[in-house]
């Protein structure tokens, strides 16, 4: 059985431009996954599904044995992420086995470790039944306590009074926190899905190593993060 890596790190971000290469902590974005995917002792291959050159020749600095999956123009676009790894399995197929577990991992979600990876891909191992496992984080937003806005700026919301209003009586709940996605081959091949929705394992992992990157404030959020860990830490960003 072999555990490949598929990151993909297209070049058109809108949010932040060139977001997946913009330096955090002076490591580019896609540097901090690709090392991560380097260091699981796990992972087989590590493949780069891109459509831009320099964005590969980032993670070939970080990992040589990185390999490109060179996207088509119609896959550059915003695609679901199950068209880009079919697109890849398709291209590699002589590196995958019939039980491999494809693992998609995206530079945006930069904080996730090596042992995360692992523990992904060893949970989905251990339930050879379920065909996903997926990293989250605990919701603190909590369903219940959301306002609908009217156009006229008038907020409706539930009555807040009980035990509603006690947040240790309330479900809890988890969120995919965009960071890990193991998938079986023939899962992702027979149904074209990532996620089996009817059964899917779930991994969590700590809110600060779920931090994930679509706007300006995040990066100056986690580039706080990484001073800190680093002046306490002595550079061991896999703390974080």
């Amino acid at each position: 059985m072999k555990n490949i890596v598929i990151i993909t790190a297209r070049s058109g971000s809108k949010g932040v431009p060139n977001k997946n290469i913009r330096k955090l902590g002076k490591v580019p974005l896609l540097g901090w996954v690709t090392s991560a995917a380097g260091n699981a002792k796990s992972v087989d291959k590590i493949i780069l599904s891109t459509d831009s050159e320099e964005y590969f020749k980032v993670a070939k600095k970080i990992n040589k044995d990185v390999l490109w999956h060179k996207r088509s123009k119609e896959l550059s676009e915003d695609v679901p992420s199950e068209l880009v790894l079919l697109a890849v399995l398709e291209e590699f197929a002589h590196l995958f086995e019939q039980d491999s577990f494809l693992i998609l991992i995206q530079p945006t979600t930069p904080f996730v470790s090596s042992t995360d990876i692992e523990k992904c891909i060893s949970l989905l191992k251990d339930h050879p039944d379920i065909n996903t496992c997926i990293s989250v984080k605990q919701v603190s937003e909590q369903p219940e306590w959301m306002i609908a806005r009217t156009i006229d700026n008038i907020g409706s919301c539930r009555d807040l009074a009980g035990d509603i209003s006690v947040r240790q009586n309330l479900q809890q709940r988890w969120i995919a926190n965009g960071g890990v996605y193991v998938i079986r081959r023939r899962f992702l091949e027979e149904k074209r899905k990532v996620i089996d929705e009817s059964k899917t394992l779930i991994y969590e992992m700590p809110k600060i190593r779920s931090m994930d990157i679509d706007h300006e404030d995040d990066f100056i959020i986690c580039e706080s993060l990484v001073i800190v860990v680093r002046l306490f830490h002595h550079h061991d960003t896999e703390i974080l």
